[in-house]
């Protein structure tokens, strides 16, 4: 638990200002879209594979 504890309190001693908040927020979120992106193309792409092997 304390493992926890001091990971918590670091992350909070990064991230003191509005402005590096901020920043990490909009990280967070690019890399979010990012890899909802690439989740949406491993699924039509799959889509399309078994589609494909249904003609056969």
């Amino acid at each position: 638990m304390d493992g926890l504890e001091n990971m918590i309190y670091m992350i909070d001693q990064l991230l003191d200002t509005k402005r590096k908040r901020h920043i990490t927020g909009g990280i967070l979120l690019s890399v979010s879209a990012l890899f909802g992106g690439l989740a949406v193309t491993v699924m039509t792409l799959t889509t399309e594979e078994e589609e494909e092997n249904d003609y056969e």
